[in-house]
């Protein structure tokens, strides 16, 4: 969704690395609505809702099924299925039926274009979010929105306009910047870009996918320092954004009712390690509405964890049911498959996740895993270029070109790359980096760093209670320490 800052920033971190090689997408030119009568009313199975919001969906249906030319009926209807599930199409064929009904209701049209940029439809959400600003001009979030469209169906001259005229309206707004930089950057345009992205970070110093356009555009300029400089503030700031005030979405977000609460609280029983009552209360709610397919989704993960591993692939064949396109179901397969040592169909169900979503967050690294583990150490290679390529931060990916480079000989090469990971690993990840980077070390011959590593890689594996770790760390350390000479 375009609905908030952190999901507009995750976005456009994903396909940065599209625009600055100048993809463009494409897109079915579609013209504004133009139809001479509406689509027809969605059908709805009341069954496939969550039981909580069923009576609130079924009253504004039933609401159009009386009044079916009313547009302000329709448009509420769209509302309620969008918070219901931003996902499905009923939402775009309600606001396309309020719209069509009232043509100079901006807000039908701004809610519709909305809902087509979402559905990677750029061209016809550019039609209609020109539509919406028409009837408000000053409304921000619609300009930001067309902006975005625009860049994203490859119009930079249109979104390089557009950003131009926020930023010299409002000087201090790091969106406008933000926008501008992503253009320049799409012209191959580095100087331009770099400023522009600096100019939001000045502006809001936890815009963390302004630090990561820049961090990509020094890469490409060839600083390392800065890219590593930048890419460790777009770490640091965890997904962050300048608030991006939107009144009329803000209105769609009230109407939310989703079993969000029950999701959630079986999300913090897996994270503090509880998973049989994880599972036990993502159950709980499949008993409710056995549609809900990310409780589905869940549960491949816990029970593969649990080593149940026929229910967790009951749950998978049930998700995939529901929803073939979510890339989330196979990739939790493939960690099961992979679980079970059964790396041919782990590689299958990878791939399938990055043919859904080529961008798709450790998706190439876990390709490369499953490749490495069948034999295939140049196509595993290929894939963790491809993943470093897409998200430089990914440690697990730079990991594991240091660790085939050492292997390989390469240790300058090895070393460099298992820093990078040492520097951008999550907490619990690093004590086996810092193990991997001090062998690295040893096997270059040098003592000083090997130990110094290993040191460090012994205490944190101690403080996260990674006890065989440790074990291993220990072993070489002692053996490295009683060479001659050791410090």
């Amino acid at each position: 969704m375009l609905r908030t800052v952190e999901a507009r920033s995750r976005l456009w971190c994903f396909c940065f690395a599209l625009l600055l090689l100048q993809t463009q997408f494409t897109v079915h030119a579609i013209s504004a609505d133009q139809s001479d009568s509406p689509p027809d009313l969605p059908k709805i199975v009341l069954e496939d809702f969550p039981p909580e919001i069923r009576s609130e969906v079924e009253r504004a249906y039933d609401a159009v099924k009386a009044n079916p030319n009313d547009a302000i009926l329709n448009g509420k209807l769209g509302m309620v299925f969008e918070a219901c599930n931003p996902a499905d199409d009923k939402a775009e064929a309600s606001y396309r039926r309020a719209h069509l009904l009232d043509p100079t209701a901006m807000r039908w049209s701004y809610y519709l274009g909305v809902v087509l940029a979402n559905e990677g439809k750029f061209e016809e959400a550019v039609l209609n979010l020109r539509d919406a600003l028409r009837s408000k001009p000053e409304y921000l979030p619609a300009r930001v929105n067309l902006g975005e469209c625009l860049l994203a169906s490859g119009k930079w001259q249109g979104a390089a306009e557009l950003f131009e005229a926020l930023a010299k309206e409002d000087p201090n707004n790091p969106h406008a910047h933000f926008g501008l930089a992503r253009v320049r950057a799409a012209r191959s345009d580095l100087n331009g870009a770099a400023e522009s992205f600096r100019k939001a970070c000045e502006l809001y110093p936890q815009f963390a996918a302004a630090h990561y356009g820049l961090a990509r555009i020094y890469e490409r300029l060839g600083n390392k320092e800065k890219f590593s400089q930048e890419l460790s503030l777009y770490t640091s700031s965890k997904g962050l954004g300048p608030p991006f005030a939107d009144p009329l979405l803000a209105d769609v977000l009230a109407l939310t009712a989703l079993p969000s609460d029950g999701l959630r609280q079986a999300a913090e029983l897996a994270n503090r390690g509880e998973l049989p009552e994880a599972a036990a209360a993502y159950e709980r709610l499949l008993a409710e509405n056995p549609k809900l397919e990310k409780a589905h989704v869940s549960l491949i993960s816990l029970y593969g964890r649990l080593g149940q591993v026929e229910k967790a692939e009951g749950h998978f064949q049930a998700a995939v049911r529901l929803d073939p396109h979510d890339p989330d179901c196979y990739f939790e397969h493939g960690l099961l498959m992979a679980g079970k040592e059964d790396y041919s169909d782990a590689e299958v169900a990878f791939r399938k996740v990055l043919e859904i979503n080529p961008l798709y967050p450790e998706g190439h690294t876990h390709l490369g895993y499953m490749l490495e583990a069948q034999g295939k150490p140049d196509e595993a290679v290929a894939e963790y270029e491809k993943a470093t390529t897409d998200f430089p931060d990914d440690a697990r990916a730079q990991f594991a070109l240091g660790r085939m480079a050492v292997n390989q000989g390469r240790y300058a090469e090895g070393i460099r790359l298992l820093l990078i990971s040492v520097r951008t690993g999550r907490d619990d990840d690093r004590p086996a980096y810092l193990y991997a980077l001090g062998a690295a070390y040893a096997r270059a011959g040098d003592r000083e760093n090997a130990l110094q590593y290993l040191r460090r890689a012994g205490e944190g594996a101690e403080a996260h209670g990674q006890t065989k770790l440790k074990q291993e760390i220990d072993a070489d350390l002692k053996e490295l320490e009683t060479e001659p000479g050791a410090p």
